[in-house]
C-alpha cells in the first residue's frame, strides 16, 4: 500500500469494483518479489504513477478471513510523497485498471472516518502522523535498502 497526499494533504485512495469504500492503493506481492517492489507495481497499475518507493510509514497486522480464505497477513504502507499540481492533473485510471479501480478519490485527512473502512481510516492515519513526525522506517531486503 502507498500513502500519497496532494499539496493541500488530502490522502490518494482507490475506489475499486470490489470494495464499498475507497482502500489505498496497493495489493499483494508475488511470489519472491520485493515488498518495496510490489508496492511500486502495485501502484503504477492501480494509478499510473511511477514512484521509488524505499520508506515505511507502518505496518498493519491483519487477521484471516474465513470468507474469503485469506491467511493472516501483514499490510506495509510506503511513503509516496505528495504529488505536485502538474502530477495531480495528469492523474488517471491506467486502462488495464478499469475492470478493478472505478475512480482515484481524494479524501480530506478530516474525511477519514466517514469515507473510509474504519481499519483503513485508522491505517491512513497512523501512517500520516508517521510522516509528519519523521518517524519512516527504511524498506530492507536482507539488510540493503529495497529500492
Amino acid at each position: 500500500m502507498t500513502l500519497i497526499t496532494n499539496q493541500n494533504g488530502d490522502v490518494l485512495t482507490v475506489q475499486t469494483t470490489y470494495r464499498s469504500k475507497p482502500t489505498l492503493p496497493g495489493g499483494a506481492a508475488h511470489q519472491d518479489e520485493k515488498l518495496a517492489d510490489a508496492a511500486t507495481r502495485e501502484l503504477a497499475e492501480e494509478t499510473g504513477l511511477r514512484r521509488r518507493l524505499a520508506q515505511i510509514l507502518a505496518v498493519d497486522q491483519t487477521p484471516p478471513n474465513a470468507r474469503t480464505g485469506a491467511t493472516e497477513g501483514l499490510n506495509v504502507v510506503f511513503d509516496g510523497g505528495t504529488l505536485t499540481p502538474e502530477e495531480e492533473a495528469a492523474l488517471s485510471i491506467p486502462a488495464k485498471a478499469h475492470a478493478e479501480i472505478e475512480a482515484l478519490v481524494w479524501v480530506a485527512p478530516t474525511d477519514l472516518d466517514e469515507k473510509c473502512d474504519p481499519y483503513q481510516a485508522r491505517r491512513i492515519k497512523h501512517a500520516l502522523a508517521a510522516r509528519e513526525f519523521d518517524q519512516a522506517l527504511p524498506a530492507l531486503f536482507r539488510g540493503e535498502l529495497a529500492a
